[in-house]
């Protein structure tokens, strides 16, 4: 999907975007500007991911086979993928706090 600056949104705005549709589509509707909301939020969400991604992989062990490597590097992006989510996505409510326990 582009936004309507011309950019592309990536696969973790288009992720967040569906999410918060479903959460609450009034209020999905109601964002101003939401194409763009979505492609920087998906853009601050790659961006963190490839912060985490070295942190979870670790030192690389001396002669990795490279089918190693590849698990190794895939189950770091799988966990840095979890961390921002919950940072940027998941604690970014689109329910009123004062209306996410009322009765």
């Amino acid at each position: 999907m582009i936004d309507d600056g011309g950019r592309a949104m990536n696969a973790y705005a288009e992720l967040a975007r569906d999410l918060w549709r479903a959460a609450d589509e009034a209020r999905f509707f109601a964002l101003p500007d939401r194409e763009r909301f979505f492609a920087d939020l998906g853009d601050r969400v790659e961006a963190r991911v490839v912060e985490l991604i070295p942190a979870f992989a670790g030192a690389a062990p001396s002669g990795e086979p490279a089918r190693c490597r590849d698990l190794r590097l895939r189950k770091a992006k799988k966990q840095a993928e979890e961390v921002a989510y919950q940072e940027l996505i998941f604690s970014q409510s689109v329910v009123e706090p004062e209306l996410e326990y009322a009765s």
